[in-house]
């Protein structure tokens, strides 16, 4: 129903007449004076100018809102590369205090140790095969 209303005032041929006081309207319809014209097409002007710096408005608040996301993300990532550069730094530190703290062992420790569980188990065996 109100597209059939609408679709109607669409197509519907605008009327103008310009009248002096005291005639008949040869229409029926709404009555307008010069001023009121001025009137509605100023406010139609208004709007739309309006409306626009509506829109920039919105515009640049979100670009503002853009930035303002993009340097928390990029401080963001300044400090967490930052923190993860100090891990790094103090790891490296304790592998080079570790290794300062192990002593190398001597190859003669580990022939003499060998020699010795050798032919002690060598006797064992030979102890055991015996009785």
């Amino acid at each position: 129903m109100l597209g059939l209303l609408l679709s109607a005032l669409c197509f519907a041929d605008p009327q103008f007449a310009a009248l002096e006081k005291g005639e008949p309207a040869p229409f029926t319809g709404r009555l307008l004076n010069d001023e009121a014209i001025v009137k509605i097409s100023i406010e139609d002007q208004f709007k739309a100018e309006q409306c626009e710096i509506q829109i920039e408005y919105e515009k640049q608040k979100l670009q503002a809102l853009h930035v303002y996301e993009l340097e928390k993300l990029k401080i963001k990532l300044e400090s967490d590369n930052a923190i993860l550069k100090n891990k790094i730094e103090l790891r490296d530190e304790r592998i080079k205090d570790l290794q300062k703290l192990t002593k190398p062992t001597r190859p003669i420790v580990l022939i003499t140790s060998g020699f010795v569980i050798g032919t002690a188990s060598t006797i064992a065996i030979t102890y055991a095969v015996n009785q």
